[in-house]
């Protein structure tokens, strides 16, 4: 089963990413560690909480478009943030963490980037994922102390074994 992640709003771009399970994990983990590296504001924070508990639950059902995001009036800086987390995750931020070579996932990164960059933000009033411009529950902003990730909803997605490769 493949996840898929869209951005119908922009009317250019490269298209639809999809990704397998596996590649939805690997996804996930290399967005974690470059947001976590950088989140500040509750915006940010949210947002790397979406990737710190992405595909955990309903797995094969993970995608969203770029337009389910609740983006704000801010929504420059806030694009500006998601594309910084992108471009984080492709130096190999963190990877040295991981228990396998994420190498391969570079190639959907860039796509995903792409995407990101054609996409024309517009502000929501109301949002699946509720106000992002208000701060996470502290609780969900708790380090993981082996891996300095959000632990989220769901804990560590790093010390997930239901979501990372046998060593």
């Amino acid at each position: 089963m493949a996840n898929r992640f869209t951005a119908y709003a922009a009317t250019t771009g490269p298209g639809d990413l999809y990704l397998s399970n596996g590649g939805t994990d690997v996804f996930f983990d290399v967005l974690t560690l470059a947001g976590c590296h950088i989140a500040e504001t509750p915006w940010q924070q949210n947002l790397v909480l979406l990737f710190a508990d992405g595909h955990r639950y309903g797995r094969g059902f993970s995608g969203f478009d770029l337009s389910e995001i609740p983006w704000t009036a801010d929504w420059p800086a806030e694009k500006s943030f998601l594309l910084r987390v992108l471009d984080v995750a492709l130096t190999g931020h963190g990877w040295h963490r991981l228990r396998y070579d994420p190498s391969h996932i570079a190639g959907q990164l860039a796509r995903y980037r792409e995407m990101v960059a054609a996409f024309p933000p517009v502000p929501v009033e109301v949002s699946q994922w509720g106000d992002w411009r208000s701060a996470p529950a502290p609780a969900l902003l708790t380090r993981c102390p082996e891996h300095d990730l959000y632990e989220g909803e769901a804990g560590c997605r790093l010390c997930d074994p239901s979501i990372q490769p046998n060593t």
